[in-house]
Order: structure tokens, then sequence, then C-alpha cells
């Protein structure tokens, strides 16, 4: 998707686009409304056991918040950048971007953009899903099926904090760096360890940049050299952390290229977990998701057919999220350009045996 559009025409549209105020033809507002009457339910909303006058949506099996709840109830940050037409929501290491004007809204946590980031316009109203809610802004919210019920609270997550610390910075007619990465404050153990890891990726990743260059050649002003990384966050509870590290190169050819690094660590021992670690409790882990993964790779698109993929690695790139794993693949790894990174979702309910958690407990 193409996100460079031209821009929304006021800040009262921006506005309208959360409280759901009409501001385009009543026609054009009332077929979009009209098509997508017929498989909407609306969903209630509770914070903190209150009952919020704000609806939710159960749209085609998705259960959706809208981002006025989150400003109005929940009294999370939300701003507009006009310039951008985009929503940022939340504060601290985790920030939504939902970018609107499209013909579906392009979000992203921190500019990294997973599989299931995705935002709806419904009625000229902004909706996320209540996954993300849990997964990126620290929101537990439980479903109730039977009541078509969403009870939210504050999400228990380990007591830390992330800031962002810059490595390389410089900005010319030939050349523009902005590498940083995550560094933890905590009482944990493995605080300083984790930080280490951290740390050494991105100087490695300085250390292979200047290396390429040494190489290639310095850049010109037409083609200039771009390099910069983001990260984001997905699971942050019960004394596991579990983020994604992304490093984008460009050295003037015909695009540029991007590397994902999924770290997962114990705050406990500042131990990096592998899969085995997450999955203790299934011994035969890396048999049952091979056995998925080659069944879901033929019905994939041609975008994600992984064509030679026989199986997994003994250290496959993968990361944890609320309710289960995500195993993905680098660009070009078995795939065309075009793919981009590849994820496969797997929920622990289909991967351990019942009852048992993750991480062995």
């Amino acid at each position: 998707m193409n996100i460079h559009t031209k821009r929304l025409g006021t800040i009262m549209l921006a506005a309208a686009l959360v409280t759901g105020g009409v501001t385009a033809p009543f026609s054009e507002l009332h077929a979009a409304g009209a098509a997508q009457t017929a498989q909407q339910t609306q969903v209630t909303l509770k914070w903190n056991g209150k009952t919020l006058q704000t609806k939710g949506l159960m749209l085609k099996g998705q259960t959706l918040i809208p981002v006025a709840a989150l400003r109005d109830d929940l009294k999370l940050p939300v701003s507009y950048n006009a310039s951008e037409k985009s929503y940022t929501i939340g504060a601290g290491y985790n920030k939504l971007e939902i970018t609107t004007g499209y013909d579906e809204p392009y979000i992203n946590v921190n500019g990294v953009h997973t599989y299931d980031m995705q935002a709806r316009m419904v009625s000229n109203r902004l909706y996320v899903p209540i996954g993300h809610l849990k997964a990126y802004l620290g929101i537990d919210a439980a479903w109730n099926a039977a009541a078509k019920t969403v009870s939210m609270t504050k999400g228990q997550l380990n007591s830390i904090s992330i800031k962002t610390v810059s490595l390389s910075q410089e900005k010319s007619d030939t050349m523009n760096f902005d590498l940083k990465y995550p560094q933890l404050t905590g009482s944990q153990a493995g605080i300083d360890k984790i930080n280490a890891v951290l740390k050494q990726h991105e100087e490695k990743v300085l250390a292979e940049i200047k290396k390429q260059i040494k190489e290639i050649g310095e850049a010109t002003a037409d083609r200039p050299y771009q390099f910069g990384n983001n990260y984001a966050v997905i699971y942050n509870r019960g004394g596991y952390i579990s983020l994604i590290v992304e490093d984008y190169s460009y050295y003037g050819g015909a695009h540029g290229s991007t590397t994902r690094t999924g770290y997962t660590f114990s705050l406990a021992d500042g131990k990096q977990l592998g899969l085995g670690d997450v999955l203790k409790a299934n011994p035969n882990y890396k048999k049952t998701l091979n056995n998925k993964l080659l069944k879901q790779v033929p019905a994939s698109n041609g975008y994600l057919d992984l064509g030679d993929f026989k199986g997994l690695s003994d250290q496959p790139d993968f990361y944890v999220t609320g309710t289960g794993i995500v195993i993905f693949f680098q660009q070009y790894e078995y795939t065309a350009y075009a793919a981009g990174i590849p994820e496969f979702p797997f929920a622990f309910t289909e991967l351990l045996p019942a009852g048992a958690k993750p991480f062995g407990k």
C-alpha cells in the first residue's frame, strides 16, 4: 500500500473521523453505511466495570473499538497530524499510528507493521480491533459473546520502563542515518544483560553499514544512502518481554531492504529465549509447526508461496504475542521482494497440550 496520498482538507474532517460527525455528502455516507449495516452488530463497552455510552462493533467476526472511546473514556492520548493525515494513540514505548484517507486506514506501531495491524473506517468513524488494545496499548479486554460485551481494564504489564537511545544520527545531501535502540529500566536482575544485547544488535548493524559503504563507495546527492530502524514491543507480561527490531538500509539501488529480528527475553535472568523455551510444554513443537506451515503455504497467495520450504531451521525467526507466537521469514528468504516479510501466526491453544502455558509454566 502506498501510504503517501493527498492530504485531508481540514482538521474538522479529522475530528469527524473520530467522533463520527458528518462531513461528507449525506448520500455518500448513507451508501457506505447501508453496505455494512447488514454485517455489523453493536457491542456494549465497559471500562473498569462501568458501562460506556459509546458502542463498539462486531463486523465480519471482528470486534472493533472506536478510537473516540479510547480518547474520551479510557483517557488514552490521541493526537492528529493534519499534514500526515494520521492519528497517534498511546504514549511511552508503543505508539499506534493510523494514517487515513485511503481505501483502508494504514496502521503501524513506531513504524513497524505486522500481519495483524489494521484499522477500520465504518460509517465515517475510526475503529481498531480489540486485540490491539492488549498487544500495543496496555489494555486488557475480555469479550463476552453471549452478552456481546467487551470489558476493559488496565493491563498487568511488567514493572519496567523503556526508552529509546540514539546510536548514530547524520543528515546530509548524500547520507541519512537514524539508528537507535531500546533500553529497559527496572529492578529485575536480567535488565542489564538484555540492554547489552539490544545495544550490541544496533552496533553490529552500524558496523555492517560502514563496511558496505567502504566496499561500494560513497553515496551521491541524486541517490543518497538511507539507514534507519524501528522497534515495537509486542509482549510485556509475566516476567517476559518480546519485541521486534526492524533495520532498513538503502544503498542507492532500485529499493531498500528491511531486516527484522525478533527478541524474546526472561526479565529474571536476561536469557534470550528460543522457540523451544517458549513452547517448552510441547517437546514436538517443531514437528507440530512444520505440519501446520506446510499445509498453510500451498493455500497462500502467490506472494506468500514459500517455494522450497521444507521445514523450520533450528533457530527460526519468531516473536510472542498475547495469544501465541508468530513465525516470520526475511525478505528474499523464500519469496520475492513484493512479499515483504511473510508472517504465520499460531495460537498457544493449537501448539501446547490442554492446560499448558507458554514458557513452561
